[in-house]
């Protein structure tokens, strides 16, 4: 059995010169602290982190949190306006067998992937900013996922 951990940033700041460089808050970096916690027992065999500087805010606080990996990458596939097919395709091509994955990422992506994984569709849902998805699976494709739970801060 897999497991994906898809979680959103933290609160970011809505004024930046790009949404890329929209930055944590203060109040995302107390959110994302207080559900890393989450993840204390979790050692993720793969890590992707969106390239949007509150996605790298974030994984930094987790790392200083603890949170222990074997590989990490920033890729551009988990970022909020893509579709969540170039997902699936990376993450049904990982090797191995009980993969513990972790993306980190944005809501709209995070809500479509999480529908996509467990419904089968891609309608999406709302993520809290700094929630956490669990969601378990024999295969990495859509419908195929068990919702375990949602860890939000709210």
């Amino acid at each position: 059995m897999h497991k994906l951990w898809i979680m959103r940033h933290g609160q970011a700041h809505s004024v930046a010169p790009s949404d890329e460089l929209r930055p944590l808050t203060d109040e995302g970096c107390r959110q994302v602290s207080v559900n890393s916690k989450a993840l204390a027992d979790e050692v993720f065999t793969h890590v992707f982190v969106s390239p949007y500087l509150r996605a790298q805010q974030t994984w930094e606080i987790l790392v200083k949190q603890g949170v222990r990996f074997q590989k990490c990458q920033t890729v551009s596939w988990i970022t909020p306006d893509v579709s969540t097919q170039p997902a699936l395709d990376q993450l049904l091509s990982l090797k191995g067998d009980s993969l513990n994955v972790l993306l980190v990422c944005h809501q709209t992506f995070a809500g479509r992937l999480t529908t996509h994984f467990c419904d089968g569709n891609t309608g999406g849902r709302h993520i809290e900013t700094a929630a956490i998805v669990s969601i378990n699976a024999e295969v990495f494709a859509g419908q195929c996922g068990m919702l375990q739970g949602i860890l939000s801060s709210y």
